[in-house]
């Protein structure tokens, strides 16, 4: 469903992806590991199309997201790829409600009422049916995250792109985002590609990669 061929990044004449390939499967949870400055997040910004590589080639679903431009790219990059930050990033003056569905109106092709009925829908699932009118200032770090992951899929995107989504959770929460992530795996066959410094939650996904100065060095696949 994605594949990368071949990408490479430079910034300030330093190099920072030296030919990445990268092929993921719908319904697959495939984490990044590698140490800080091995490229992951540059990675992962540019499958995100929140960036742009020097060289090689990103395909979604057919779709050759280096070919889209101005608005057209920021419209598929809403529809098609959820998001999901170390830091939350929800807006402090909407509730948990609002910050959901903001993309779902952006995108503006189902209907508010729709909208609303699918944000409600996610957020009761991922266990947030009495916290849905409080606003972030009012939810514990497990919570904000839980909305942030509501809001990633509210579009049904074909995959979710996680950058150290954990790093500021507390290893119990850290643990239930991750169980949180096999759910809807089997529940819904979502995406994801998880960048990460924890080994041990990332040994609950589908396959590991394994980044090292700017390339692909190890890959491990997880016996079911």
């Amino acid at each position: 469903m994605l594949t990368a061929r071949h990408l490479t990044k430079s910034y300030s004449g330093l190099q920072v992806l030296k030919g990445v390939d990268l092929a993921v499967q719908r319904g697959e949870i495939v984490t990044i590991l590698g140490s800080s400055g091995a490229g992951k997040s540059t990675l992962l910004h540019i499958l995100g199309t929140l960036d742009s590589q020097d060289e090689g080639e990103v395909w979604l679903n057919g779709a050759d997201t280096g070919a889209l431009k101005g608005n057209r790219l920021s419209d598929f990059r809403n529809r098609h790829i959820g998001f999901i930050f170390q830091f939350h990033h929800l807006l402090p003056e909407f509730t948990a409600l609002e910050n959901v569905c903001i993309p779902g109106l952006i995108a503006d092709d189902k209907g508010r009422k729709a909208v609303r009925e699918r944000a409600v829908f996610l957020l009761e699932t991922l266990g947030l049916k009495d916290r849905i009118q409080h606003k972030p200032g009012a939810l514990s770090g497990g919570e904000q995250q839980r909305v942030a992951v509501a809001r990633a899929l509210i579009n049904q995107p074909d995959i979710v792109l996680a950058d150290e989504p954990t790093g500021n959770l507390d290893s119990v929460n850290a643990m239930e985002l991750h169980q949180l992530f096999l759910q809807l795996r089997d529940q819904f066959q979502q995406t994801f590609v998880v960048v990460t410094h924890n080994e041990a939650l990332a040994g609950l996904s589908d396959r590991q990669l394994m980044m090292k100065d700017g390339r692909m060095v190890d890959e491990r696949n997880i016996p079911a």
